[in-house]
Parts: structure tokens; sequence; C-alpha cells
């Protein structure tokens, strides 16, 4: 995991790190970020291969709007670089994939957004050499809001919230491997905490309860699974928006299609900065 050190000594730099600025070619501006984010989980879930393993995930997303047909709705280009690694160096778990996306993103409101597009993706295993590479169809709806019911004002200090965050995805297909080639995968993650201030400091404490899901065409066990859980999040923030994660949480995992469950209590630490 020397790779996991790294990227902490990175993630340090990001506290001070400057909102973008739209850049202009050929005398038009475009607006341009970039998003860095990734997660290190122990175990990395509650199945029994899972246990005594760790996972790291970084990814890297610039991108650019191309073009504005309206105020809520945009054409938008995009990359993602991402690096797996885990202690057991299972090969899906140790790869490092990179694509290129365009699609269009519609505002439904402040805390919705739906975007439809394309991408042309391409992985490399780093534990057996295997290349893939494939053009995939998807579909994304994000989810961010926040709100102050009375009972906070109330009963919780100054400057506490409810918090509801989600995202879900479609994609054909879900994966590069041969056996996934016709096969699509419906997944999301939703989660509602109560994040309240850590005294006087910079810090909030985020209880929650989440809900995952994930169904796919051809009802695999592991591509079929509803996973609630009850957690707790310290979040960290940075300067101009983004926050590093310490938590854990206590997960529960329904494999549908084969009827099967399991329970764990996985510790992580996440991390998303946008500049």
């Amino acid at each position: 995991m020397k790779l996991f050190a790294i990227l902490i000594l990175f993630l340090s730099c990001l506290a001070n790190g400057a909102v973008a600025k739209p850049i202009t070619l050929f005398g038009r501006s475009f607006d341009k970020s970039v998003a860095i984010y990734g997660s290190f989980i122990i175990p990395p879930g509650p199945t029994e291969s899972a246990g005594e393993n760790a996972k790291l995930e970084f990814y890297l997303k610039p991108s650019i709007t191309l073009h504005k047909f309206s105020d809520k709705t945009s054409l938008v280009g995009y990359s993602i670089f991402a690096a797996l690694q885990d202690r057991k160096r299972l090969s899906f778990n140790n790869k490092i994939t990179f694509l290129l996306g365009l699609e269009v993103q519609h505002k439904l409101s402040k805390s919705v957004r739906l975007s439809f597009g394309a991408q042309v993706k391409t992985e490399y295993e780093l534990t057996t050499g295997i290349n893939r590479g494939r053009a995939i169809l998807t579909a994304d709806l994000n989810l961010y809001k926040t709100w102050k019911p009375k009972w906070v004002e109330a009963r919780l200090p100054n400057g506490s919230k409810m918090v509801l965050s989600g995202w879900a995805n479609y994609r054909y297909p879900g994966s590069l491997h041969a056996s996934e080639k016709n096969n699509g995968l419906l997944q999301g993650s939703f989660k509602i905490a109560v994040s309240r201030p850590l005294g006087k400091t910079k810090l909030a404490l985020a209880p929650f309860v989440s809900l995952k899901a994930k169904a796919d065409h051809k009802g695999r066990s592991f591509n079929n699974i509803v996973e609630p859980a009850l957690g707790i999040d310290l979040k960290i923030p940075f300067k101009n928006g983004g926050d590093i994660s310490v938590g854990a949480k206590s997960v529960y995992q329904w494999r549908h299609a084969s009827g099967t469950d399991e329970t764990a209590i996985l510790g992580y630490v996440s991390w998303y900065k946008r500049f």
C-alpha cells in the first residue's frame, strides 16, 4: 500500500487548492474542472473473500463544458484516470483504467442532475497483464441536498444540517470482461446523514443511514444485491469545498439472485476535491 501513503501526502496539499477558472480557445470561453476522489476501505466488502483484505481506489477526472444549450443543459467532455490496488492482489482489484467520455448533462434542480452519453474505456490488469477496451453507453443521476428542519435547529448546535446525497448509473455493458459483453448494470447508492459541528472546529460528525443496490440483466449473484448500512463519518473539510471522510459502517448485504446474505463492519477513508 505504498500508493496509499503517497496519496495521503498528495491530499494534504489540496486544502489550499484554487477554484478552476474558465479557459479561452478560439475566442470562446469554456468552463472546466478537475475532480480528485477515491477511498481506502478495510475490508472492501462484507463477503467472506473480502476478509483480511484492504482496497485503495484513486480517481482523477478533468472535464470541460463544450456547449451550453441552456442554463440547465450542457454538453460536457471528460476523461477519468483510475488506479485500484488491494492487499490480496486480486486481478479485478488491481488495475489501471482510462476513459474518454461525452455526455449531455441536465439539471432538474439545484440538487439533482441527469446525464446521458457514451465513453470509450480501457483497462490494464496489473497482476495478469491483460488489456481490455470497449465503448460503453452511460446514464447517470447525481443528488446532493442539505436542509435544516426545525428539530435540527432547536436541538443541535448552530451549523448542524441534514444531508441527502447519492448517485445512480446504468452502464451497457457494465464491465469490460468478455463474459459481460451483453450485460447491462444498474447500480446506485444513497445516504441520509445528520451533520453537526465538532466543538468550535471546522470538523463535523455525521451519523448516517445508507442504501446501496445493484441489478444486471444476467442475474449474476455479485451484481444483484441490496445493501443497507448504518455508520458515522468524521468530515474534514478542504478550503473552497470538498472533504476527507474518516468513518465506519455496519453493513448487511443480501444477494437476492442467490438468496445469500452477509454482514460486516467496514472502516474507510474517502475524499473528494474539485478544482
